[in-house]
């Protein structure tokens, strides 16, 4: 018994939109690692501002994260979806490799 094939092989839809994703989700890495450590708006100057900046980073993050995943996989654009989330998760390491790197240069 032969199972049933498309005639044409299947596309996943989402095309320049995914690079689009990718710039948006660097941009907000870039920005809530900078909000983070205090080199844009005030610097924290207590530990305690400190830990209060970064808490709120990181929920900001998470937000992002989440809310567009599931927009992403609302809108069954699964380039979009899969640009998103791997933006999201390997570009706060690169960042950060960056910001360390410019540090000790």
């Amino acid at each position: 018994m032969s199972a049933l094939r498309p005639r044409v092989p299947a596309k996943l839809a989402g095309g320049p939109g995914a690079a689009i994703v990718v710039l948006g989700d660097l941009l907000v890495c870039a920005v809530l690692l900078l909000v983070s450590i205090g080199a844009i708006g005030t610097e924290p100057a207590t530990r305690a501002e400190e830990t209060a900046a970064w808490q709120s980073a990181g929920k900001l993050y998470l937000g992002w994260l989440a809310t567009g995943a599931a927009a992403f996989a609302v809108l069954r654009s699964p380039k979009a979806l899969l640009a998103h989330v791997s933006t999201m998760l390997l570009s706060p390491v690169a960042l950060f490799a960056l910001l360390v790197a410019s540090t000790l240069a």
